[in-house]
């Protein structure tokens, strides 16, 4: 395990890292209008396009500052600076740098890669599977694995994107790109559950559904309040999202 005197100065930085990330989803989303007027009708403000930024940003924020709190009352500012007097010796692929790697990747991937590419529900179920994974089972050997898998997924969905090679695939059959983020989240779930088995500890299984649980009862939530409560469009709406659609409209 990794020692917890030394998480609490990674909690200060990532926290300031996640504060400002926060505050610049924030702003973009301020420069949306809250309300706005279509052929003389008047839009309400909880159909804005900004409502959902608004939501998650300010929610990171708040994320932000309860985990500066926590590491600020738990030695991490004696923990960051004794970090940066070691910052000679730090290795690049160093279990606190995988770390770091673990929030960022995933969190890049999310909101400037997939998010208007990959259906809304799938890239948060993709996101959250692994996040929430590795951070709660918190196993240095697992961590590193499951990064590398990840990014692995990542560069394939990334060389896709840039190429416009899935703009052709959906050509082909509208749901392409959806049915391979699919099978990602499908072969990240392997890959967790044999390296759990691989470890042998009755805690880590528990630990994992509680992940998996977490994983996709929260875009169960999410998605039928923003789309149809709400009635905020989503960024993508997908294979998915559409079948959620049909399922609605069907029950009405």
């Amino acid at each position: 395990m990794i020692d917890k005197s030394k998480l609490r100065g990674a909690d200060i930085i990532t926290s300031v890292l996640f504060f400002l990330l926060g505050v610049w989803i924030i702003s973009g989303a301020l420069k949306m209008p809250l309300r706005e007027s279509y052929a003389g009708v008047n839009s309400v403000w909880y159909v804005s396009p900004a409502l959902l930024p608004l939501i998650i940003g300010g929610a990171i924020i708040l994320l932000s500052i309860s985990i500066f709190v926590h590491g600020l009352r738990n030695g991490g500012i004696a923990s960051v600076k004794a970090m940066w007097a070691a910052r000679k010796d730090i290795k690049l692929l160093s279990d606190a740098n995988i770390r770091y790697a673990s929030v960022l990747i995933p969190l890049f991937a999310l909101v400037y890669m997939n998010l208007t590419k990959v259906d809304f529900f799938l890239n948060i179920v993709l996101f959250l599977s692994f996040t929430i994974t590795v951070f709660h089972l918190d196993n240095p050997r697992i961590f590193r694995k499951t990064l590398y898998f990840y990014t692995a997924e990542m560069a394939v969905l990334l060389v896709l994107f840039v190429f416009g090679i899935d703009k052709a695939v959906n050509g082909i059959f509208a749901y392409s790109i959806d049915i391979l983020v699919l099978i990602m989240i499908v072969a990240l779930i392997i890959l967790i559950s044999r390296l759990i088995k691989s470890e042998g500890n009755v805690d880590y299984k528990k630990k994992f559904r509680q992940a998996m649980l977490m994983s996709f009862i929260t875009p169960l939530f999410i998605v039928p309040i923003f789309r149809y409560m709400l009635r905020i469009p989503l960024p993508n709406e997908g294979g998915i999202v559409n079948l959620m659609s049909m399922i609605y409209y069907a029950l009405r």
